[in-house]
């Protein structure tokens, strides 16, 4: 039985490139074992595994030990539920379906209608997936998604990496210690000023998946890399508040959105538009007054962390910023460095980060979402929406013209690990090589071409 109070188990460092060339060599031969595992001998484990973090079980315990601290104890308890539930069967099954267009993308030949033409997914080989520290399921995530479309995985762990991601990759491996599970995954970490291990990743991996900030983005350039390159950047959680809507109940939902991971995932707000068509200031007025006192009340779920020396002289300075000038009106908790909300009155010259900070800025319409949001296109991801029922067709789309690809419901910014796209695309997806055959119809065949009934067979027999 694990005990809750063990050390992590520490991932091996590569301290040359040779040893990190030689780790991705041998998860070539494991991924082609993974890439050949029936669909349903996948999921019988990942299944198995969902079960480790349900609440009350040691690995539970020991990950919330991990955790707590650095996240709310509410936040972490939750999401590992969330964990566990998500790799249920039934679950995984319909994920896959949702993003590769059918569960069985990867294991049999598809024939188009007229049974000339076939289809089939392919694993991209061995996956390096490059971490950021916000949001400590990104290892999970990573980790799922890669053995879900049967790559081999390796991950290069975040400095601020808690320990649970090599938590989660040991428990993993150890349910199939001799089995291509347990030989497709490797935990590393170095220091990303070492470019000459970052390198092998950009010489070697037939994809690299890099999730954090431009740093990390700009030293996995496409046009230095061998294998496919996906970039999942710095991003700018936003929130729009609509006319109409109501706040009782919207306010403090979009302070669960602030204050459940600390602003440190993509989708937490930072930026609040707000419906101000009158122009008198009204709403903008009442929206951070009510959203100061929703992120007090939020504490009782969410207990604020405790903020160092240093980071409460940023809060201090960011309000005598915010206040010299007459920038914004301040609204916070009296005597306390809990939150800071911050009601624009001069425009925004920059977003605050952190420290569960919310900068409020009125617009007339939604017809000025776009333009409010245009300095931050390259950054938008996730808007978080409060509207009434009847203005989300309107809301929506106005976001989607700025440049959203996510659309969540206020106090859902988070409920998602699987099965929605990410940055516009589904992610699954994009660790697939779809690959097609054509055994040959229609005007352009070569005179007298016959398709053979016997090819026809053995692909519709093959696995």
């Amino acid at each position: 039985m694990t005990n809750p109070q063990a050390p992590p188990p520490i991932a091996v460092r590569p301290e040359t490139p040779a040893s990190l060339r030689q780790c991705l060599e041998s998860l070539r031969p494991a991924g082609r074992e993974l890439a050949a595992m029936p669909l349903s001998d996948l999921l019988t484990p990942l299944e198995q595994f969902g079960r480790l973090w349900q609440p009350g079980s040691d690995d539970f315990r020991r990950a919330c030990s991990l955790l707590e601290g650095t996240f709310s104890r509410r936040a972490v308890r939750d999401s590992l539920t969330m964990l566990s539930l998500s790799l249920r069967r039934e679950v995984l099954l319909g994920e896959l379906t949702r993003e590769l267009g059918r569960a069985d993308l990867m294991d049999r030949w598809q024939a188009d209608e007229g049974e000339t033409g076939f289809s089939r997914g392919f694993p991209l080989g061995v996956a390096a997936h490059v971490l950021a520290g916000n949001v400590f399921l990104g290892g999970a995530v990573a980790i799922a998604q890669s053995l879900l479309t049967r790559n081999a995985v390796l991950v290069k762990l975040s400095r601020a990496d808690s320990g649970f991601t090599s938590l989660f990759a040991d428990r993993l491996k150890n349910l199939d210690p001799d089995g291509p599970l347990a030989r497709s995954i490797a935990v590393r970490a170095w220091k990303s000023e070492q470019d000459e291990l970052n390198q092998v990743l950009r010489e070697e991996a037939d994809a690299v998946v890099v999730w954090g900030g431009q740093a990390a983005i700009e030293a996995y350039p496409a046009d230095r890399c061998r294998g496919r390159v996906i970039h999942y950047g710095p991003r700018l959680g936003i929130g729009l508040v609509c006319e109409g809507v109501d706040l009782d109940e919207a306010l403090p939902a979009l302070a669960w959105d602030v204050a459940l991971w600390e602003q440190r995932a993509c989708s937490s707000p930072r930026l609040l538009l707000v419906e101000d068509a009158d122009g008198s200031g009204s709403l903008p007025g009442r929206v951070a007054a009510e959203l100061s006192r929703a992120l007090s009340d939020v504490r009782e779920h969410l207990p604020r962390r405790t903020l160092s020396l240093d980071e409460k002289s940023e809060v201090y300075s960011l309000r005598e910023w915010a206040a010299w000038g007459n920038r914004a009106r301040v609204f916070a908790t009296a005597g306390s460095m809990d939150h800071t909300v911050l009601l624009s009155t001069a425009g925004p010259q920059e977003i605050p980060a952190d420290y569960r900070t919310v900068l409020v800025e009125p617009l007339r319409s939604l017809s000025e979402v776009r333009q409010s949001l245009a300095p931050y296109r390259d950054a938008l991801q996730t808007a978080v929406l409060a509207a009434p029922p009847g203005r989300w067709p309107a809301a929506v789309a106005a976001l989607v013209e700025s440049g959203m690809t996510r659309v969540v419901a206020a106090g859902s910014a988070a409920s998602r690990f699987l099965g929605l796209p990410h940055e516009g695309e589904f992610a699954l997806r994009r660790m697939v090589e779809l690959i097609g055959i054509d055994l040959g119809s229609g005007c352009l065949t070569c005179p007298g071409h016959q398709v053979s009934p016997a090819v026809i067979e053995q692909l519709k027999r093959s696995s």
